[in-house]
Formats: C-alpha cells, sequence, structure tokens
C-alpha cells in the first residue's frame, strides 16, 4: 500500500496530462465570445430569460392564532411577478 494519500496520485496525474482547453476570444463587432473556430460560445449567453408568471387570487380562511385570537377570513388578490425560465 502507498504511504501518499488517495488523492495525489490523481492529482500528479492532472499535472502531467495535457492541456488542450480551446481558446476563447470577445468579438468586439458582434459582442459575444467565440472559441477559435469561429462557433459562439453558449455558457456566457445561456442564462434564461424572465418570464411573467400570475398567481391566482385565494381565499384565506378564519381562524384562531397561536395566542387564541380570532380572524376573520381574507381575501389574498392575485399578483403577477416576473420568474426566470418558470
Amino acid at each position: 500500500m502507498s504511504t501518499k494519500p488517495f488523492l495525489y496520485k490523481f492529482a500528479s496525474k492532472l499535472n502531467e496530462a495535457p492541456i488542450d482547453e480551446p481558446q476563447l476570444h470577445f468579438d468586439e463587432k458582434e459582442q459575444v465570445n467565440l472559441f477559435e473556430d469561429g462557433s459562439l460560445s453558449w455558457f456566457g449567453v445561456s442564462k434564461k430569460i424572465y418570464t411573467n408568471t400570475g398567481t391566482p387570487g385565494h381565499w384565506v380562511p378564519a381562524h384562531y392564532t397561536k395566542t387564541n385570537k380570532y380572524v376573520l377570513a381574507k381575501r389574498v388578490s392575485a399578483k403577477t411577478d416576473r420568474r426566470s425560465g418558470k
């Protein structure tokens, strides 16, 4: 059994591995990140767009609170909010 910790074996192999990561550059004209071959880098433009989402109105029934107070029934009106890609 080796005296080196388990993960050091992988770290040394990673240091030996050749790095063939594609290089990105920013195109001033198009205002996007491009790879060397001219294809679009999607990680910079993949943010989900906002969508309008409606929450329907409803009634909150009458009830007693923890301090034994009686609360009348109440209507909660409908609301529209913006959520990312929901």
